[in-house]
Parts: C-alpha cells; structure tokens; sequence
C-alpha cells in the first residue's frame, strides 16, 4: 500500500555528486579541447597556404602569366597576384589588362600562426595570439616579400620551404619543389 502524499525523488547529496561528477568532466573536457587548438590552427594555415599555391598555379597555367605568391615580412599575411609591376604598386592591377583580371589574394593565417620562408623569419611563435584580419596597409614592393613565382608551364623558379609555428605544438613545413610543382609536408620533430 503505498502512503499518501510522498512521491519518488532525489536527496540534496545525490544531486550534489551528479553536479560534481559533470563540472570535473566538463573541465577535462575543456582542457583537451584547448590543448588541441594550436594542432588545429597549424592545420588550418598550412591548407590556405596550400590552396592559395594551387590557385595561384592553376591560374598561371590557365591564363598563360606568372603568378607571384609573397608574404608579409615577420607577419602571417600572404598575398597572390600576377607577377607584374602594375598589381604589385598598388591598387587593384590595371584595368586595361589584355590578358583579363588577374586573380588578387589577400589572406591571413589563423590567429597565433606564423610562418618563415626558407629559415628566414622569427624563430618562436607570438606569445600572444593577434587577430584574424589581414591589417590594411597600401600594396608596395616594401610590404610584401617575394617566396615564389609560379610560372605558365606549372613550374616555379625556386624551390621554397614555409616552416608554420604556434605556440603549444611542433612547427610543420610545407616544401614546393620548383621543377614540378610538387608540394610535400614534413612535421619536424
């Protein structure tokens, strides 16, 4: 017979160890999540670096016109245009192009993400993380460093080694062989 007025329900303490047991499993949780960001971030540059390579190639073969990927000097920002002192000086190229509008590219990395060209550049990744955005600076031959030029045939005239850094994980590299195009990636150990 069941008594009148009472019904099924948790004690105080029992809800206490359920909101234990979920605050610990939620503070594991985040902090695996975190340590896995810097992996993440990496990843993510090394795919636009590597996508803004196969667009700036493809459009070299397509159009029959070198194409120029460069990078901001100690920065995260690269640019891709055609290889020509008219989208290099500023603006965006000349209008009266007989070969069309050639493709410009402004990116930035993943923030905390940095990158050297050939060993050259900082060594140790920023301390703090800065924003996504490629900052607005005018387009001259002083803020941009030529890395590579992809030519008409899907050939480059150099070979070039960008090595990504961030804070929190292994620095990655990423080596464009200039006879074939080639792109190949090497975690450093």
């Amino acid at each position: 017979m069941a008594t009148a007025g009472r019904r099924p329900a948790f004690t105080l303490f029992e809800m206490l160890v359920v909101l234990m047991i979920l605050v610990i499993a939620g503070a594991l949780a985040y902090h695996s999540l975190h340590s896995m960001l810097p992996y993440y971030r990496v990843n993510a540059g090394l795919d636009a670096v590597r996508g803004a390579w196969a667009q700036a190639r493809a459009r070299a073969i397509e159009e029959g016109r070198p194409y120029r990927f460069s990078v901001e000097p100690g920065g995260s920002s690269y640019r891709v245009a055609p290889d020509s002192p008219d989208y290099w000086q500023g603006g965006d190229g000349p209008s009266d192009d007989p070969l069309g509008r050639g493709l410009i590219l402004e990116q930035s990395l993943p923030s905390g993400v940095r990158f050297t060209v050939n060993g050259e550049g900082p060594t140790e990744p920023p301390v703090e993380p800065d924003e996504d955005v490629v900052t607005e600076k005018p387009v001259t031959a002083s803020n941009w460093t030529p890395t590579v030029t992809f030519l008409p045939d899907g050939t480059t005239r150099e070979d070039v080694v960008i090595t990504f850094m961030v804070r929190g994980t292994r620095p990655v590299s990423l080596q464009l062989r200039g006879l074939t195009g080639g792109v190949s990636l090497v975690r450093d150990m």
